[in-house]
């Protein structure tokens, strides 16, 4: 029986700044259309990771917590693509979903969508996804696993692996 889920990978984040690298890493290599869900409890470095995939993404400004504006929206110079930032901490139902036009980003082929709190809008996460779920082991390391359900989507996460790791 294997020990991690099918296109999975798990990694320990030793720090904060630890934690944005690994996010620029995969922020670099994140194709058009993906979407990005970060999963774990407060405090668990869930920002810290999507500043780094801003940064690794190409963002003109750094991302900050959108938990009071729920959506922000990032370009880069190089195409003017864009680069959502969702925060679905303080959603309560669907019509709070519907108002913040959840399923048009979604839909946006030409952008890239980093949500946390997914599990508020687990019925419009696409299969494509790459889902990366942090669990805080202490008050600076984490545990991150970083999974898809998608063949292609997997290759993204390979090149990850041997960016962050060299493996």
């Amino acid at each position: 029986m294997p020990v991690l889920e099918p296109f999975s990978i798990e990694c320990t984040s030793h720090s904060e700044e630890q934690t944005h690298r690994l996010g620029m890493r995969l922020g670099a290599l994140l194709p058009r259309h993906a979407v990005v869900t970060l999963q774990g409890p407060l405090g668990a470095g869930k920002t810290s990771f999507a500043r780094g995939v801003g940064a690794g993404w190409g963002a003109e400004q750094p991302l900050r917590s959108p938990t009071f504006t729920l959506v922000q929206e990032h370009h880069r110079r190089q195409d003017d693509a864009t680069l959502y930032h969702v925060d679905l901490y303080r959603v309560e139902n669907e019509n709070d979903l519907a108002s913040l036009g959840l399923g048009e980003i979604l839909e946006d082929e030409h952008s890239v969508c980093v949500i946390e709190w997914p599990e508020r809008a687990a019925g419009l996460i696409p299969h494509d996804a790459i889902r990366v779920k942090f669990e805080p082991v202490s008050d600076t390391r984490r545990q991150l696993t970083l999974s898809t359900q998608d063949a292609q989507t997997w290759q993204v996460l390979l090149a990850f692996r041997k960016s962050a790791f060299g493996v």
